[in-house]
């Protein structure tokens, strides 16, 4: 067998394989033998077919039976003599199969970069001063107050903005129920807009015990297609009308929120606990900063194939986030979307590339134990049992995933800890 190895990029070779004619007749051979036990024609009992015959009429199927082997055990065989290590699927092209010639193709993939990382400890990045000044304590307290809101039943109370409502609710179309638009027990918090805002509307003004029925239509740009500039009649049928009632900031509020014995050390508390915050986002935007300057300093072109599953999954989580209430966006602003993830997926992929060299040449490695704690964090996280999370994660294939996760973070730890932080603002533009 010939193999030639092209280096297309520093992310994806081809390799050019022949096999000897020889090889490509016995597999063919085998192909026909195989084919006359089951082809059926017309006018010839089965496994009766001329030979002559069977070789006229099927020979694109001994064809194909031929590659189906061929092609995975040389190639396979050529990635050993090559010792290359492919992490797509090879695209094949100029495939050459004819009987009395040799065999030949060409597999391109894609291949991990030959990363060798140097000035890697000591990266200068800068923090700024952290404080939390008594605005944003007070914030915080009103966001705790708010947090801790009851909602109080309220007898002969109208429905105003911030109330919560207790409804149940049917859609008609044409005087017949709607499937899938009708609701039991439904909250609806005034404000909020969960519904569209036209049936909020409606609520406004509205007594515990009272019924109304309006009509209204539908967005255009509804999530539920469905339902897109339809006319529906709502009946609505109001079970409650809740009045918030916020804490008084006192020592009780203290004592039920913080466990703090009064005002003062609850606000203390609060300041502290924003002041922890922003010490962690802080080492996040540090740890940002150090992948920033490694990428500059080792510029690489990422592997197309692992950019393409990172915007995928990037998008997939975009879509996730939006929920079903949102229409498919425009064209453009589809292609835009994907543009921009395109971006961050490259700038991801060559950060996990990086640390994977950084954790390669530090001799970083994620023990069991490691990994049985992430796993189980992640499973109480979820609200899973941690055995079955575990399983679970096996049987998708997704451990590997999490321990390389793991070893991305140990080596991000570690240029953070070796990095040189000075406090300030940097003005010197990367060039």
């Amino acid at each position: 067998m010939k193999v030639d190895i092209e280096e297309i990029n520093s992310t994806k070779r081809a390799l050019r394989v022949e096999l000897p004619a020889q090889s490509l007749s016995e597999k063919l051979e085998t192909a026909y033998l195989h084919l006359a036990k089951k082809a059926r024609l017309p006018g010839f009992r089965p496994g009766k077919i001329p030979r002559d015959l069977l070789r006229s009429r099927f020979k694109d199927e001994a064809r194909q039976e031929a590659l189906k082997e061929l092609i995975p055990e040389s190639y396979n065989q050529a990635l050993k003599e090559s010792n290359l290590d492919p992490i797509s699927e090879p695209m094949l092209e100029e495939i050459v199969c004819e009987e009395g010639k040799p065999l030949s193709y060409r597999a391109t993939f894609d291949v991990k970069p030959a990363l060798q990382l140097s000035g890697y400890a000591g990266i200068e990045v800068y923090k700024e001063k952290i404080e939390a000044t008594d605005s944003e304590v007070d914030q915080a307290l009103e966001h705790l107050r708010e947090r801790a809101a009851e909602y109080v039943p309220m007898e002969g109370w109208p429905a105003l903005q911030e109330d919560l409502l207790v409804i149940d609710y049917e859609g008609f179309v044409g005087g017949k129920p709607l499937k899938g638009v009708s609701g039991r027990n439904t909250s609806i918090l005034l404000g909020v807009h969960q519904f569209i805002p036209e049936f909020e509307t409606q609520l406004h003004g509205l007594k515990k015990a009272e019924i109304k029925e309006f009509s209204l239509e539908f967005p255009t740009d509804y999530g539920r297609r469905e339902l897109a500039g339809k006319r529906v009649l709502f009946r609505v049928t109001v079970k409650e009308v809740k009045k918030k009632r916020v804490p008084s900031l006192d020592d009780d509020f203290a004592k039920s929120v913080g466990g703090c014995e009064d005002i003062q050390a609850l606000k203390e508390k609060v300041k502290q606990d924003l002041l922890a915050h922003k010490e962690r986002e802080q080492v996040a935007r540090l740890k940002s900063q150090i992948l920033e300057k490694l990428r500059a300093v080792h510029p690489f072109d990422p592997p197309e194939s692992l950019v393409d599953a990172e915007v995928e999954a990037i998008l997939a989580d975009l879509k996730r986030s939006a929920g079903g209430h949102r229409a498919a966006p425009a064209q453009a602003e589809q292609e835009t979307m994907r543009t921009k993830a395109r971006e961050l997926a490259s700038k991801r992929v060559q950060n996990s590339l990086l640390l994977e060299s950084v954790a390669k040449q530090e001799g970083l490695v994620v023990s069991e134990e490691e990994l049985n704690t992430e796993v189980e964090s992640t499973a109480a996280a979820l609200n899973q049992k941690p055995e079955a999370f575990h399983a679970m994660l096996q049987r998708e294939g997704r451990i590997e995933t999490i321990q390389m996760q793991l070893l991305e973070r140990k080596a991000l730890d570690l240029l953070y800890e070796r990095a040189n932080v000075v406090e300030g603002v940097n003005l010197v533009t990367l060039a």
